[in-house]
């Protein structure tokens, strides 16, 4: 046989007439999806310069239509070509590197449906206590068309698709109404729906007889498609799935592991809003399949940060309307409205959070406060009330971790004659174990703090574009003698912006900044001052402190996040003599970057005086039903600071351990169920009351550690622990 040369392929086409070669052309894609090249087939004869070794591998070679002037400029992939009629030839390669194509089919001229797609952004704002929808502006809204599932059905793994059958069978069996997706109701849906956050659960398996037998729930889904789903053959059930998935998006609302092999999305455009809210763009359809879904960034603090962005099932406009305006209400609470809002009068400074959560009024203050946890009492001086925790309690019992991100606003009286900087400073008050430190020393917090801003510029071609630059507030001075360039409310009249950016449109990205940035993991843990001071230089350049009234501190009002109030006194460090002026604004936060523990015990039995583990195989033998097996778990954190939920799972977890002998709780003290001692949770449970039923049975143990500590904006998950174990109880 010829030894084949490296050499380009060369592809011909034959028995094919001029009208069908007419306007075609050759694609050849890579693995990924990407165009390696394209060339013409004049006279049905395409030369690549692509090597036939590379063709051979894990490419793809396309012959569809040249692309018309409509989609010039657009990206090419290969579902791209195959929708505007594209043929995939089978590709075998003779010794001289060439491609023979018998019988080219008649290309369909490719269906062109220029689309409007427009909507508007907007927001509820409190205003003066009154709510009001305003338009968000300036945002990069992505418009994307989510492909119908039979262009990539063949690439789903079968395992995948069964196990979505499964799900729909169980949820015909159990019915739990699904959330509907927005747009044109796709099937005879229920619209009375209940909403669940949860993440999926795992389905438990069901006997096929006991699925036939299943009653039918035609409000949930057709009767032919609950019949097909239910059939014995796996052929006819994934037919069914695949003929009617358009009836099935309200489900997998509810199970996101599904949506990776589901739903996949192309770009259409990448738009900003105006200063109406208003967006919107024309795009050519070649299918009529017109599914549009939509998510949006915003420009903070010079960051491009996502602020919506659902769920594709339940959040894509299905078979949209042309021309029909598409309108989100954004809920970020960091997402601003257009223009410039009210100038906040005189001088004033609002220590708005620590993170994007935690107010000042949500710390407590006073160093003898302690609430009750599982019946002890759980000093909480330092910690936080921001956010329920995972077992859906308050009790303030989150101390704070990680880097710690100062969120300040100066009104527009600021900078002043008397007033030109700030600083914070910091204090250790008490130890791990909040027993007082000896001799506290207050250092100053440095690093470099800079404020963001827009500028419209023009190019070359008179197009106008935003850039985010940035002013640096400092640090100015050395040592502990620093201070930070309080900015102005006016960014023209700010000297940190560059004299040829004032010439062009500019806006500050948000009137609030990022005034400090404190890496926790550095200091002590325990808890801590930190001091907020405002600043003048005097003539030798060293900051001294300046006196202010009282009411110039703000801090945010418990009851309306957008809004300040007068610090109370708890956070002022108040003149002695002249008690209507403070020194500075302060507040007392407990330090905790202690990671959390998860250790699932062996199980054990006393059989006749002698105890046995379940060890490294996992078997326990008993000899009477009344016989208690031991389980134990080390759920803990160094100072307490964590929620746990233990669980014991018999078999395929259909046949529950009544009572149970799973547990949730806090790591602090004994629960219902389990007693601490020793820093070991136990309990001892009969063999009868494991087993059930059964006379033989294996056992799941699953342990997970939450960590309570927050930066202000989450829970720190990166500290949580968890860990598995397993048993068996035989008789034999």
């Amino acid at each position: 046989m010829k030894k084949r040369e490296l050499k380009p392929l060369k592809v011909k086409i034959k028995n094919s007439t001029p009208d069908t070669l007419a306007g075609t052309r050759l694609y050849l894609f890579d693995g990924n999806g990407n165009l390696i090249e394209h060339a013409s087939l004049k006279n049905g004869v395409a030369e690549l310069k692509t090597a036939a070794e590379v063709v051979q591998g894990s490419s793809q070679l396309i012959i569809g239509p040249e692309i018309p002037a409509e989609l010039q400029g657009r990206a090419l992939d290969p579902l791209l070509i195959r929708k505007m009629g594209g043929y995939q030839p089978s590709i075998h390669i003779d010794a001289n590197n060439e491609l023979f194509i018998y019988n080219l089919p008649v290309f369909p001229y490719p269906f062109f449906n220029r689309c409007l797609i427009s909507g508007n952004l907007t927001k509820v704002f409190s205003i003066d206590g009154q709510s009001k929808t305003l338009p968000i502006c300036d945002a990069r809204v992505h418009i994307e068309e989510v492909d119908r599932v039979r262009w990539w059905w063949w690439r789903i793994p079968h395992v995948i698709i069964d196990d979505l059958a499964d799900k729909l069978k169980h949820m015909i069996l159990y019915p739990v109404k699904p959330f509907p997706p927005i747009g044109p109701d796709p099937g005879p849906l229920v619209t009375n729906v209940l909403y669940q956050k949860s993440a999926m659960l795992r389905t438990k398996a069901l006997p096929q007889a006991e699925l036939k037998s299943a009653p039918a729930a035609p409000s949930l889904l057709p009767e032919s498609v609950q019949s097909g789903l239910f059939s014995d053959s796996k052929t006819v059930v994934r037919d069914t799935i695949y003929n009617n998935f358009q009836l099935l998006h309200p489900f997998l609302c509810k199970w996101p592991i599904f949506w990776p092999y589901f739903y996949i999305t192309h770009k259409i455009a990448t738009v900003y809003s105006d200063v109406n809210g208003h967006f919107d763009c024309q795009y050519i359809n070649l299918t009529n399949d017109k599914d549009i879904y939509i998510w949006v960034e915003v420009c903070i603090d010079g960051n491009w940060v996502t602020v919506y962005r659902p769920p594709i099932p339940c959040n894509t406009h299905w078979d949209y309307d042309c021309g029909t305006d598409i309108n989100i209400n954004i809920t970020d609470s960091r997402v601003k409205p257009c223009g410039r809002t009210s100038n906040v009068k005189g001088e004033i400074v609002w220590f708005r959070t620590i993170g994007e959560w935690a107010t000042a009024q949500q710390i407590e203050q006073n160093d003898a406060s302690s609430v009750a946890v599982q019946g002890v009492p759980f000093p909480n001086v330092g910690c936080t009330n921001t956010f329920k925790d995972y077992l859906g309690n308050n009790f303030g019992i989150s101390p704070f971790g990680s880097t710690l991100y100062f969120k300040l606003i100066f009104g527009d009286g600021f900078p002043s004659s008397g007033i030109t900087h700030y600083r914070w400073r910091k204090t250790n008050l008490k130890d791990a174990a909040l027993i007082d430190v000896p001799f506290p020393g207050t250092t100053v917090v440095n690093g470099m703090v800079q404020k963001y801003y827009f500028v419209i510029t023009t190019d070359g071609l008179g197009h106008m574009h935003f850039e985010t630059k940035a002013v640096t507030l400092g640090a100015e001075g050395t040592g502990e003698n620093i201070g930070y360039r309080i900015p102005h409310w006016d960014i023209y009249q700010d000297p940190g912006v560059p004299a040829a950016d004032k010439l062009l449109t500019i806006q500050w990205t948000s009137p609030d900044f990022w005034s400090a940035a404190i890496d926790s993991t550095t200091l002590a843990d325990g808890l801590w001052r930190f001091d907020l001071e405002l600043l003048k230089p005097n003539g030798s350049g060293v900051f001294q402190v300046v006196e202010v009234p009282k009411q110039v501190f703000q801090v945010t009002d418990l009851g309306s996040f957008g809004k300040s109030v007068d610090a109370p006194d708890a956070y002022l460090q108040i003149d002695a003599v002249q008690i209507t002026k403070a020194f500075h604004l302060q507040v007392k936060v407990r330090i905790e970057n202690g990671h959390c523990t998860a250790d699932v015990q062996d199980a054990s039995i006393t059989v006749n005086g002698v105890t046995e583990y379940s060890g490294k195989c996992g078997f326990l033998h008993y000899t009477d039903l009344k016989q208690n097996v031991h389980l134990s778990f080390i759920a803990a954190q160094a100072r307490n600071f964590a929620a746990y939920s233990f669980s014991v799972v018999k078999g395929n977890n259909t046949d529950p351990i009544t009572p149970t002998v799973s547990q949730a709780g806090y790591v602090n003290a004994s629960s219902l169920l389990y007693t601490l001692s020793g820093g070991v949770f136990g309990t001892n449970a009969p063999v009868d009351q494991l087993l059930g039923d059964c006379t033989q049975a294996a056992y799941a143990e699953n342990l997970y550690v939450w960590s309570l500590v927050t930066n202000g904006t989450r829970f720190l998950y990166e500290y949580d622990a968890s860990d598995t174990n397993a048993f068996a109880l035989s008789n034999t």
